[in-house]
């Protein structure tokens, strides 16, 4: 990777209904989690997205 480069952030999809809840500040439960990389390490910081891959919100994993 380039010096330069920005490293890719791992990403956790979440279900549509968890979507308005979240965006709103509530926290993301495991039931609502549909997808995510599988390297996520605990107290990474993610990105929550939806279906669409659109940027919900960060968060710290917490495994």
């Amino acid at each position: 990777m380039p010096e330069n480069a920005t490293p890719r952030r791992k990403r956790l999809v979440i279900s549509d209904a968890a979507v308005p809840f979240v965006a709103r500040g509530g926290r993301v439960f495991g039931r609502q989690v549909i997808d995510a990389d599988r390297d996520i390490a605990d107290g990474e910081e993610v990105l929550v997205v939806d279906r669409d891959d659109h940027v919900i919100t960060t968060a710290r994993a917490m495994l």
